[in-house]
């Protein structure tokens, strides 16, 4: 029974290092804003987590603007803003929260969901420029 157990953590771990961790997470909901050209990262300033998607950031090369909500009153009201308008919880996300472009997602999304939305926003706004 061990050893079978065994192959099968070690199938599922050959299977996240081949397919990537990135690929095996949920996106989190998102809602569409007015677009813009920015990648925003909303953080605060005791956040592990924010920490880390900083690194993540910084490792894949992406520039952001990073507003600490809890330091930045300006900040915290643009944020309050955009949530009431996506139709999020004000006092129920978690941090980091991004506005990707205008597309607005909280609750620390995964990176890949970061990027995919930079995608697209490009690719609009390449169709709009080409068309």
């Amino acid at each position: 029974m061990k050893r079978k157990f065994y192959i099968v953590i070690l199938a599922f771990s050959g299977l996240v290092i081949y397919l990537g961790l990135d690929n095996l997470m949920v996106e989190h909901p998102s809602v569409a804003l007015t677009p813009h050209d920015q990648l925003i990262m909303y953080s605060l300033t005791d956040c592990s987590a924010c920490e880390m998607k900083r690194g993540e950031l910084q490792r894949a090369n992406i520039p952001y603007v990073e507003y600490v909500v809890d330091r930045q009153q300006v900040a915290s009201d643009d944020l309050t803003r955009k949530l009431n308008q996506a139709g999020f919880p004000v006092g129920g996300i978690g941090f980091p929260s991004f506005d990707v472009k205008g597309t607005l997602i909280p609750n620390n999304p995964p990176l890949f969901q970061i990027i995919k939305n930079l995608e697209n926003s490009e690719a609009k706004k390449e169709a709009s420029l080409s068309g």
